[in-house]
């Protein structure tokens, strides 16, 4: 697999912070022999990490005091891979890491992968703000007025999206199709069931109602189903004697799982439901020949 300028960012600053997270002090010098790279490469990824580094009078490097014992390997983790993508966020790169640090402490954004679109200052920040002081939003969607509680700035696969809860319903907005945002007085209580869906997808297709859908897997395909989930809380229901598979989708939205369906044909068919199955036929006769 390719090694990118972003894995090679990510590991070096995972290495620092976990070095930092032990209590440890280093000098830029140190850090350069360690990673084969220049002291000026580690200028800047110590810049990166900004508030959380603090310089001694000797030139050596500490955890600020306000960070100490508090990451987790898991958060280390989570927050390297996400530096060098400054662009992900609007403003300056410091915004940037005050979110990420946030985010770690169940913040107003949640960022799901690492590619990004350039979100829309205005309206971004009108909606971090509204989160973080519970102010419910008035704004245009879809041809339509709505009133919507804000939860979080959710970016997922690369696009911003605005996860609120309509009429004690949560719901996902995309956040270039929103218009004539305000911004109300009025604030919401955060509900707690609707935080924890937030947190435990692993995608933006919120739901509270799942639909499981059973699928054939084809013997040809079936080691990568085995490998990992490649589906919705995919689960393996039977392994057949021929070699596949019959396996399980839990979805909220049709959309989350028919793209990829179409990606895995002819090796993966739909059982049930039938009116999933129907839909799927529906698009593909849809498709110039």
């Amino acid at each position: 697999m390719k090694v990118t300028e972003h894995d090679t960012l990510a590991f070096r600053i995972a290495a620092i912070l976990l070095k930092l997270n032990q209590g440890e002090t280093f000098s830029r010098q140190d850090l350069a022999n360690e990673f084969n790279v220049s002291e000026r490469t580690i200028y800047r990824d110590l810049n990166r990490l900004g508030g959380i580094v603090n310089r001694l009078k000797d030139d050596r490097y500490q955890l600020a005091a306000e960070y100490k014992g508090k990451f987790t390997s898991k958060d280390l983790n989570s927050f390297a891979k996400l530096m060098g993508v400054e662009n992900l966020f609007p403003n300056t790169s410091q915004r940037f890491l005050t979110a990420l640090l946030d985010t770690l402490a169940q913040s107003s954004i949640l960022v799901k992968g690492h590619q990004y679109e350039q979100s829309n200052d205005q309206h971004f920040n009108q909606l971090d703000q509204a989160i973080r002081q519970k102010s419910l939003c008035h704004l245009q969607y879809a041809g339509k007025a709505r009133t919507l509680a804000p939860y979080r700035l959710v970016n997922s696969k690369g696009i911003w999206y605005l996860a609120a809860s309509e009429n004690q319903q949560l719901k996902t907005f995309t956040l270039s199709k929103i218009s004539q945002l305000h911004i109300s007085t009025e604030t919401f209580t955060p509900q707690k069931d609707i935080q924890q869906e937030i947190e435990l997808s692993d995608d933006i297709w919120y739901s509270q109602e799942k639909t499981e859908v059973l699928l054939t897997v084809a013997p040809q395909a079936a080691y990568y189903f085995l490998r990992r989930k490649l589906l919705p809380e995919q689960e393996i229901v039977k392994e057949m004697e021929t070699g596949g598979l019959i396996i399980s989708s839990q979805i909220g939205h049709s959309q989350q799982i028919l793209p990829l369906i179409r990606y895995w044909i002819p090796h993966l068919k739909i059982v049930t439901p039938t009116w999933l199955h129907q839909k799927l036929v529906n698009e593909l006769l849809q498709y110039p020949l």
